[in-house]
């Protein structure tokens, strides 16, 4: 993954919470190697050797644990080997080698080491990568017989082994700690790379359909009016009467091209209620929000279906922008009241905002319809509450119309707010 397919930073709240959850385990597996060879030395007498190793191993788990940030950049991808890894390679395998011919030699002392040949592997890609697993092994079992053949053990008879191998089998597991866990980082930063494209791809595909439907339109109408405007001239001089049918011909053809290209655009803003529950649900989902989503709206009008309509885009906004969620609920149904009710809801909501104009404008939209907005904070749970009568107001006898007072702002340029609405502002 190139810098420039790399999500921006922060990403969703799943690739923040896998970069935590990364740098928290690699963090503690530094930590136990380190505190585990360390501990072999506390139980040892102080010797110059000792306090050397001490020191190895201190600088191996600095070396470690700075190494982690740039694990995360390249996120399981060939990069140039860095210093911190050489460093860390270095120092663990001195203290490794120093260790092996003491009489104090153990497989502890090979933790840091495991460690550092696990975090090469995550620099390199290919078939390197097994090469240097399986050269960190070798490494670390010839540095076992080196330390048998300089000090033998003595050991009684019937001595279990069991310590040895379960030592052995947690040096293993050390050398792929690293390479297992930026790998399945680099799962998530995919999935969230595919995610991103798969949104540029959806607004790419419905641009293009709109341009070919404009196109499909204009083009031959286009064509028809240049035509018939060419011919008109040149008949303009020497035959008068047919150049005015066709000068009128061509006034038709574009009062039909116009009417043809508004309804080719209020097509592309009008969008059902389920489309855009839909919709929003989806965003909100590739935002890395769990989402869930009932609409039940029988024989909602198309006036009331626009309110709701702008209702879920800003509410679906609000939490994209104003708030940390990982879960939010739309719901749409017809409630008992006998009215429509949109519920949207959400965890993690963020500081209440002052100077904002998103719910203020609906607030605005749905006192058209003589609905009500309601908003309520509990505990960090944020829900936005818009109830509209079944009756569409603009088609009811005397109801609200393009230039009622309901329609109209007033001269202070505020949206009303109806009686029962309650509205956080910035939200």
């Amino acid at each position: 993954m190139t810098p420039t397919e790399q999500p921006a930073p922060g990403g969703t709240a799943d690739l923040r919470m896998m970069r935590r959850s990364t740098v928290l385990t690699l963090g503690l597996v530094v930590l136990v190697g380190g505190f585990t060879q360390l501990l072999l030395g506390v139980t040892l007498p102080l010797t110059p050797r000792m306090i050397l190793l001490t020191v190895l191993t201190l600088g191996a788990v600095g070396a470690a644990l700075a190494a982690i940030p740039l694990l995360l950049r390249v996120a399981g991808e060939a990069a140039p080997t860095h210093p911190l890894v050489l460093a860390l390679l270095g120092l663990a395998g001195a203290a490794w080698l120093l260790a092996v011919p003491a009489p104090f030699a153990g497989w502890g002392w090979a933790f840091l080491f495991a460690l550092a040949g696990g975090v090469l592997s995550c620099l390199v890609h290919g078939w390197w990568k097994t090469t240097v697993v399986l050269g960190t092994y070798l490494v670390i079992a010839g540095g076992g017989v080196i330390g048998l053949l300089a000090s033998p053990p003595v050991a009684p008879a019937g001595t279990d082994d069991t310590a040895d191998l379960i030592v052995l089998g947690t040096l293993a597991v050390f050398t792929l700690m690293p390479l297992s866990a930026v790998w399945a980082l680099q799962v998530v930063l995919r999935l969230e790379t595919a995610r991103q494209t798969a949104a540029e791809l959806a607004v790419a595909k419905e641009r293009l359909r709109f341009a070919t439907d404009l196109h499909d339109i204009q083009g031959h109408n286009l064509q028809v009016i240049a035509l018939k405007s060419e011919l008109a001239e040149r008949l303009l001089a020497a035959r008068p009467e047919q150049a005015a049918r066709e000068i009128a011909d061509i006034r038709v053809i574009a009062q039909a091209a116009l009417d043809d290209t508004r309804a080719v655009v209020n097509d592309y803003r009008t969008v059902t209620v389920a489309v855009e529950v839909r919709n929003a649900a989806a965003v909100l989902r590739s935002a890395g929000i769990r989402c869930e989503a009932h609409i039940e709206t029988p024989g909602m009008s198309t006036a009331i279906g626009a309110v709701f309509a702008v209702a879920i885009r800003e509410a679906a906004t609000n939490v994209l922008r104003h708030s940390k969620a990982t879960e939010a609920t739309i719901e749409l149904v017809l409630a008992d009241t006998g009215e429509y009710r949109l519920t949207v809801s959400n965890n993690a909501a963020g500081p209440v905002r002052r100077g904002g104009t998103g719910l203020a404008g609906l607030a605005h939209r749905v006192a058209a319809q003589h609905g009500t907005v309601e908003t309520s904070r509990t505990d960090d749970t944020f829900t936005l509450v818009v109830r509209v009568p079944t009756t569409d107001v603009a088609a009811a006898p005397g109801g609200a119309l393009a230039g009622s007072p309901e329609n109209v702002l007033p001269a202070d340029g505020r949206a009303p707010v109806a009686p029962a609405t309650r509205s956080v502002a910035g939200r």
